[in-house]
């Protein structure tokens, strides 16, 4: 994070005397001038140097005008807040960027708290809070943070760098606009914003549209009305870097939700879909509308899915509602567990924990699918809106309830976790044999 960018002096430099006799007067003198002309050089150095609250101020104006120039979409003004250089040219692609977008709002503003910037060692170094919303979809402001450095020129503070903290640890939040340049495709119930144009986007906005009617129709009862933002960059490096993640962390994954959980419809900004270009590509074709109806389940129930709600259940119910009317055969759907059961003899204990979650390959494979089969044995025994209701009263539970899980059981379905665990179980073996057994025929 960062701090205050205090004024830095040069370190002074020290002489000495040519030897030889000197004469205790003529030495005095010298030591007098010296003095003096030190003082001469800190006075006319403090002088060129305003203070800094002066300065602050120049530099939230400066901030200010660049707002008014995103919102009248005037990129002269917006470049006139940059120094001349690379951080310009640069930026005239973001600006281009941001105009691109429907947003209703967009702004920056020195952040109030500029603690640690002054460890960058970078003279007016200031941590400053980027805001934005889309039209039609946020509710509230989205919020990231930019180490930007200013310097004076001609009276004005000017914008000239954007990663001067980076080697002192101040790293930036990274928008899909710093990115490259930024093409959107509206779709009837989404919008897409991404790279390498709007031809190659269309596909993703109608698996989106597709999902959130889907999403509407099944969770509807969570107040979501059906409108999403999806995200989709080149690479999985910049998915990485849009969500601070790990470099490779994201290998394998397909897409991510990001939103804040538990937040009513008007609370918070819209959810975002991000989709991992390489790992996406390397699903068939016939998996893509499921990946998309997975996350946007997490989107439609995100004012419930709360602290309270097990991942069993979230992911669980996301792969429900994702093979709804899915094409994909019920032996691609299972054949981690299938393997499992009938080669290795695995059999299931308890409902999946978080940890059950952690890691790749097949063991989480099949933790996603028995949580699958979890919730459908619920909408399977009770029916879909059972399923529905059980998620709502496990994440809207009363504040001090025990256990969240267990009281929805009995309350919405009239039964127990341990009962239900034991149904679960045979649910999910009689599952895996029927999909071994049929493996087992098909010619290898």
């Amino acid at each position: 994070m960062a701090g205050i960018a205090w004024l830095r002096r040069p370190d002074g430099t020290t002489s000495r005397l040519g030897g030889g006799q000197v004469r205790v007067g003529a030495a005095l003198l010298a030591v007098v001038i010296a003095v003096v002309v030190a003082r001469c050089a800190m006075s006319s150095s403090a002088q060129a140097a305003p203070p800094e609250p002066k300065v602050r101020a120049a530099v939230a104006a400066t901030l200010a005008a660049r707002a008014a120039a995103v919102a009248d979409h005037d990129k002269d003004a917006y470049l006139a807040t940059d120094a001349a250089g690379a951080f310009q040219t640069a930026d005239a692609q973001v600006f281009d960027n941001l105009a691109a977008l429907p947003l209703a709002s967009w702004g920056m503003a020195v952040a109030a708290d500029q603690s640690g910037v002054q460890k960058a060692g970078v003279a007016h170094l200031y941590r400053v809070t980027e805001s934005y919303e889309l039209s039609g979809v946020d509710y509230k402001p989205v919020t990231g943070t930019r180490y930007l450095t200013f310097v004076e020129r001609g009276g004005s503070w000017l914008l000239s760098s954007g990663s001067d903290g980076s080697a002192a640890g101040l790293t930036p939040d990274t928008q899909i606009w710093d990115q490259g340049p930024v093409s959107v495709v509206h779709g009837s119930r989404s919008l897409v914003i991404g790279l390498g144009g709007e031809q190659r986007l269309k596909p993703f906005a109608d698996l989106a549209d597709h999902a959130a009617a889907k999403a509407a129709t099944v969770w509807g009862a969570a107040g979501w009305k059906g409108e999403v933002v999806v995200v989709v960059p080149l690479t999985q490096a910049q998915v990485e870097t849009l969500l601070d993640s790990a470099p490779g962390s994201l290998a394998g994954v397909v897409a991510i939700t990001a939103g804040e959980g538990g937040q009513a419809l008007t609370a918070a900004p819209a959810s975002r879909v991000l989709v991992n270009p390489e790992a996406f590509d390397g699903e068939a074709p016939d998996a893509w509308q499921f990946f998309f109806d997975h996350e946007l389940t997490h989107v439609a129930t995100r004012a419930w899915t709360t602290s309270a709600v097990p991942l069993w259940l979230s992911e669980g119910a996301a792969d429900y509602t994702g093979y709804l009317g899915s094409s994909i055969v019920t032996d691609r759907r299972f054949l981690e567990l299938a393997d499992a059961v009938s080669k290795d003899h695995w059999q299931p204990q308890s409902l999946p924990t978080t940890d059950d979650f952690a890691g790749s390959g097949d063991s989480v494979s099949r933790t996603y699918q028995i949580s699958n089969l979890a919730c459908a044995l619920i909408a399977q025994r009770y029916g879909q809106a059972k399923l529905v209701a059980f998620y709502k009263a496990v994440g809207t539970a009363p504040a001090g309830t025990a256990d969240p899980v267990d009281h929805a059981f009995r309350t919405v379905l009239g039964t127990t976790t341990a009962d239900f665990t034991v149904k679960w179980r045979a649910f999910v073996l009689s599952q895996a044999h029927t999909v071994a057994a049929g493996l087992a025929k098909k010619p290898s």
